[in-house]
């Protein structure tokens, strides 16, 4: 597209009404997230009236923004097809055809393209056009066909092609196929319910409510804001580590009629529904759940939801802020299926790409480059405390664009594949404990427990932080996998002897969940026995037995803890403990009243 059509005479009232609607359109779609399309439409303008100013200034502030990640503010072109018998059918189609009417334009690529379905630059220029009128949903499919045919022979415009694809995804019109979203749970309200809520959750923030820009008032004066965080806030210290400090779960948002819980985190909203259930003493209360493409601004929202204390000094600030983003990306975003991955995670991605899937390949080298340019925007550069994602690329088995970006003996951020010819032997405790780290993130429990059993047996282990239940859990979990529970048990006797008492009770119940699983329910029912009578069990560990025992076949030994369970539940006056005993007793015998 031209940004003027080359007219001399001064353009008419017709033509600046034109040109302003142009540029009121323009607006328009930038706020419904389609920057190509708001480009789009203020080139439209300059061509009715060459040189207006409103649309020059819109253009400006969009290649300015820098809150867009660059290829939602670059200027995309068309591109031409490389053969020269191709070239002369395009000029014979084209010749005479209207490129300026951008659905006609559409159109006549379409052709191309049905004629010729090998023809990349004719669904290229397809996907443009669509794009520029804001059809962003068949904009991508044309991209995908892109991504199809030009990753052979030209994987860079396939990468840039699916890049641009991240970009429409977000906007209106695409929703289905947005991958960076806000969830929210919507739940009907009291005024009696909220101090419950407060009294049941002692993780509860209160933050100031949101005012407006302008005037400074509450937007929402009868509302009341919160973070509702993972654990209590710790005090500011030097020494604090990511795992130290709190991950927000749900922002919240109570007015006199209900509770608003958002994250951009799904699993993170379903580790709030119990305790909230809880609180409130409702199970049947109503969930109505939503969700909605985030903002291109805030398409890495879900980076942010780590909280560290207020007085940190600046490094110990700086070093949190960098360790969360390494977390985030190369721990947890690494596992979420994306619609820009043909619903594979990363990672199913990256070992598709290693079995020989080129498509994996470039689709998830577009991925990152997109998260990439979110990262180098100003406003968040600090945010990121200068994060390479060279060393996501490197989890994910990808070329690095700037290998010295990155400490080849860093084990956090090493790929599957490098963590399993890791050497062992010559680490220190410290690098053991950062390998099995890395190794636990990617949810290979024989990868794991490999680089674990190594750190158990090193001198000095004790003192890793990394030496809890956690890491014989993975110990335990790969003994059982291989049908060894006597290596199982082992472990566990090696923890509880390691920790010096500490998480016995944890270490004990595991015993007895091998027990029933591996045939033994005399020694588990023994074990769960010997735990009530020696301090006794919480009702939910009680009823976590009861369902152990039944799912192996053990009705009869679940029986007598179902009651004790039973009891408790009723005493305390939990009303989830309640429903989840009446549950567990109409499993062990359908037609049981005695429990219900």
């Amino acid at each position: 597209m031209s940004e003027t059509s080359g007219q001399d005479q001064a353009p008419t009232s017709t033509d600046t009404n034109r040109a302003l609607t142009l540029v009121h359109e323009g607006w328009n779609h930038l706020q419904l997230q389609r920057p190509l399309a708001a480009w789009a439409a203020w080139q439209r303008a300059l061509r009715f009236v060459p040189e207006f100013p409103q649309a020059l200034e819109a253009l400006a502030r969009l290649e300015s923004a820098s809150d867009l990640p660059v290829a939602a503010r670059v200027e995309h072109r068309f591109q031409a097809p490389d053969d020269p018998e191709k070239r002369l059918r395009w000029d014979a189609l084209i010749r005479g055809g209207d490129l300026e009417d951008l659905a006609k334009a559409a159109d006549l690529f379409a052709s191309l393209s049905i004629d010729d379905p090998t023809d990349v630059a004719a669904w290229f220029n397809r996907a443009l056009c669509l794009a520029w009128i804001g059809r962003n949903g068949e904009a991508i499919s044309c991209l995908d066909r892109v991504v199809q045919l030009r990753t052979a022979d030209d994987p860079e415009k396939a990468v840039s092609a699916w890049t641009l694809a991240e970009v429409l995804r977000q906007g209106a019109g695409a929703e289905t196929l947005a991958d960076d979203l806000r969830f929210a749970w919507v739940v009907p309200w009291s005024d009696a319910d909220t101090p419950r809520l407060i009294n049941a959750c002692p993780t509860l923030q209160k933050k100031p409510s949101p005012r407006d820009p302008v005037s400074g008032v509450p937007q929402f004066p009868d509302a009341q804001v919160y973070e509702w965080l993972d654990r209590p806030m710790p005090e500011p210290a030097s020494w604090l580590a990511l795992s130290d400090v709190p991950r927000v779960l749900a922002t919240v948002i109570i007015t006199p009629q209900s509770l608003r819980l958002s994250s951009p985190d799904p699993l993170a909203l379903e580790q709030v529904r119990e305790p909230l259930l809880h609180a409130i003493g409702d199970l049947e209360r109503a969930i109505v759940r939503e969700a909605a493409p985030l903002p291109l601004p805030l398409a890495d929202a879900a980076v942010w939801t780590f909280r560290r204390p207020e007085a940190l000094d600046d490094e110990t600030e700086g070093r949190l802020a960098r360790e969360a983003v390494e977390h985030f990306y190369e721990d947890l975003w690494i596992h979420l299926p994306r619609h820009g991955l043909g619903e594979l995670s990363p990672l199913q991605a990256s070992r598709a790409a290693k079995a020989g899937d080129p498509v994996a390949r470039t689709r998830l080298s577009a991925v990152v480059r997109m998260r990439e340019q979110l990262g180098a925007r100003p406003r968040t550069a600090i945010l990121y405390q200068g994060y390479p994602f060279d060393r996501l690329r490197r989890r994910l088995g990808l070329e690095l664009d700037t290998p010295a970006s990155v400490d080849s003996e860093d084990a956090a951020c090493m790929s599957e594949d490098e963590l399993d010819r890791l050497e062992l032997d010559p680490l220190t405790v410290p690098s053991l404990a950062e390998a099995y780290l890395s190794a636990a993130a990617l949810g290979d429990d024989r990868r794991t427990a490999r680089i674990a059993a190594h750190l158990v047996k090193a001198p000095g282990m004790e003192t890793s932080r990394v030496v809890n239940p956690d890491l014989f859990a993975v110990l335990v979990r790969e003994a059982l996998r291989v049908d060894n529970p006597g290596d199982a048990l082992q472990w566990l006797e090696r923890g509880q002897a390691t920790h010096g008492g500490r998480d016995r009770r944890t270490y004990e119940i595991w015993k007895a969940e091998i027990h029933a699983r591996t045939g033994d329910p005399d020694a588990a029912l023994a074990q769960y026995q010997a735990m009530l009578s020696d301090g006794g069990l919480e009702t939910s560990q009680l009823l976590d037995a009861v369902e152990d025992l039944l799912m192996n076949g053990h009705a009869e030994h679940a029986r007598p803890l179902l009651e004790r369970a039973h009891e408790q539940a009723g005493h305390e006056g939990d009303p989830l403990n309640i429903e989840r005993a009446r549950n567990l007793a109409r499993e062990e015998t359908p037609d049981a009243s005695a429990h219900g």
